[in-house]
């Protein structure tokens, strides 16, 4: 009885020795995967490649930086044209752009579609009445959660947009 006994533990002890195994031979994360992956840009893709560093897969180096210096080369284009897009397809620089409206109509629903000087449209999302002067000096900001809101200079009032365009 006895020797059943020793022989279970035994075999017991292997096996979560075995099951450990594994995971003690991930190898630890250099410092310069640790680098490329803090020089990433979007924080979704950075996020991955930390997680891909901490379970042990390789990173390769050489193509996060090219990447990166690719993502920043396309940065540098103009970053009023990428405000208000989705966070995939823009790089957001600054929180706020001051903008000029060259027309506004509204829609059959009575919301604003306001079209701005730099080619851009935005639509109202939110039911506030507001009033929108062509000759106004306007800011379009974004606030939590990734919602733009349009205000006017000297007015402690602003609506909540989105761009469509």
């Amino acid at each position: 009885m006895l020797k059943k006994l020793a022989l279970g533990s035994v075999v017991s002890c292997l096996s979560v020795a075995l099951l450990w195994t594994p995971n003690a031979s991930a190898q630890e994360p250099t410092l310069q995967q640790l680098r490329a992956c803090a020089g990433i840009e979007n924080p979704l893709k950075r996020l991955v490649c930390y997680d891909k560093v901490a379970a042990g897969e390789g990173v390769d180096v050489a193509a996060k930086e090219a990447t990166t210096s690719s993502t920043t080369k396309a940065v540098k284009a103009d970053p009023m044209d990428e405000f208000g897009l989705p966070a995939e397809a823009a790089s957001e620089e600054s929180d706020t752009i001051y903008v000029a409206i060259s027309k506004t109509e509204k829609d059959p629903y009575g919301k604003w579609v306001i079209y701005l000087t730099n080619g851009q449209v935005w639509k109202q999302t939110d039911s506030q009445s507001y009033q929108l002067p062509l000759s106004g000096d306007y800011s379009i900001e974004r606030g939590v959660l990734n919602g733009y809101f349009l205000g006017r200079d000297g007015l402690n009032k602003r609506i909540k947009v989105r761009r469509i365009k």
